[in-house]
């Protein structure tokens, strides 16, 4: 008897709903936990007997869903997931090499030729290089676009007076909330076993979140809907059979204590980096998939996007500096929030436009404790049309 405790998950993302594509390598997933299942729900028959036995369960419909829970590290399997789960494809710009002026008290930096316009908008995180000052190489997030040429940026350290000459700058790849859905073949293979793997179709990221707090790993989940579900007791059956699985990253996991370097929040006044003590974040983003089922098939067919759901969790301690953040729940004033996540391996960041919250008033929970804004609230569309979340990679 065996218990089987090895399993691997190899996705590959699908260009026709439900088809597991003829080419292309299978990606292994790295995760803490997982719930991939393909579970009939049954309906007990209400036939009468005259001898008084039961006549049995009838499978009357497929749910095949589940979550796949990860420590946050820089890798390709979670680029492509957030994609699925954005409705998107990351926006990427090329490197620019522009003279660029620092200014360290205003904190803005001017270049000396075209434009940032249409190019660069309040949120984006770039990169700086190039320039004497090493203060200067590192990612900064625009908090401002002053003008064509000028922008107003927050970063980790205070930046240095500096007139660059052949410097350059990258706005990190982006990804907004968009209308194109994006699936993936899954398969879960039990490696302990011999030839035995549960097989996912048509899997399409309805949900996704992320826990950041101090003294801890970053984790998050992605949660699936399907529409088709098989079982492999054979080598042949297998969908990654003779195909290349590729081996999982070797990144390291980001924790929300040394690599979260840079966070920003118009929450008590202008958007500049947050200057009082935030204990936790974490955000959802649920798309509402609607199913739709058809006779003769025991999953759903397909899904529809619904509206795009994002709830933001924040826990701060009470002081001065945050005191007016009590008054926006009476009046549901939107504030800004962006944060930075990153380690050796390469960062993310996020930043949402219009967070709307409501929470209890601060009190005391006993002798000893700090007392604290415990923050629950939503992210809305931006007052420009921006998008409620968007996510950047390195």
């Amino acid at each position: 008897m065996s218990s089987s405790n090895l399993v691997r998950v190899a996705l590959i993302e699908e260009t026709v709903l439900a088809e597991t594509p003829a080419s292309g390598d299978f990606a292994t997933a790295r995760f803490t936990s997982e719930s991939l299942s393909g579970t009939p729900e049954t309906t007990q028959s209400q036939q009468i007997r005259t001898d008084r036995l039961a006549s049995g369960q009838i499978v009357t419909s497929l749910t095949v869903e589940g979550d796949l829970n990860f420590e946050l590290a820089k890798e390709p399997v979670i680029d492509n997931l957030m994609e699925g789960a954005m409705l998107n494809d990351w926006n990427v710009q090329a490197l620019v090499t522009v003279d660029l002026t620092v200014v360290a008290a205003t904190k803005s930096i001017t270049r000396a030729s075209g434009s940032f316009s249409g190019l660069i908008v309040v949120g984006d995180f770039i990169t700086l290089d190039g320039f004497l000052n090493v203060e200067n190489n590192v990612v900064v997030q625009v908090i401002e676009v002053v003008s064509a040429t000028q922008i107003k940026v927050s970063a980790e350290n205070d930046l240095a007076d500096e007139v660059g000459v052949g410097t350059t700058y990258k706005r990190a790849d982006k990804l907004t909330i968009g209308t194109s859905k994006k699936s993936f073949t899954m398969e879960k293979a039990f490696l302990d076993l011999t030839n035995k793997a549960l097989i996912y179709k048509g899997m399409l990221p309805n949900t996704m979140s992320l826990n950041v707090a101090y003294g801890e790993i970053i984790t998050g989940a992605f949660g699936f809907n399907g529409t088709k579900y098989l079982e492999a007791d054979t080598a042949g059956e297998f969908v990654t059979n003779a195909r290349t699985i590729t081996n999982p990253a070797t990144t390291n996991s980001m924790n929300g204590s040394i690599d979260m370097p840079l966070l920003v929040s118009s929450a008590v006044g202008v958007l500049e980096k947050a200057n009082f003590c935030i204990q936790s974040v974490a955000l959802s983003l649920n798309n509402n998939f609607l199913a739709q089922t058809c006779i003769g098939e025991a999953a759903p067919k397909d899904y529809s996007p619904g509206t795009a759901e994002i709830e933001v969790n924040m826990s701060t301690y009470l002081s001065d500096i945050n005191w007016s953040i009590l008054g926006k729940k009476l009046t549901q004033e939107p504030f800004s929030l962006g944060f930075l996540v990153r380690n050796l391996d390469g960062f993310y960041g996020f930043f949402l436009p219009a967070i709307q919250v409501s929470f209890n008033d601060p009190s005391s929970g006993g002798a000893n404790q700090e007392v604290s804004l415990e923050m629950t609230g939503s992210a809305r569309v931006g007052i420009n049309g921006e998008s409620s979340l968007t996510i950047y990679r390195s």
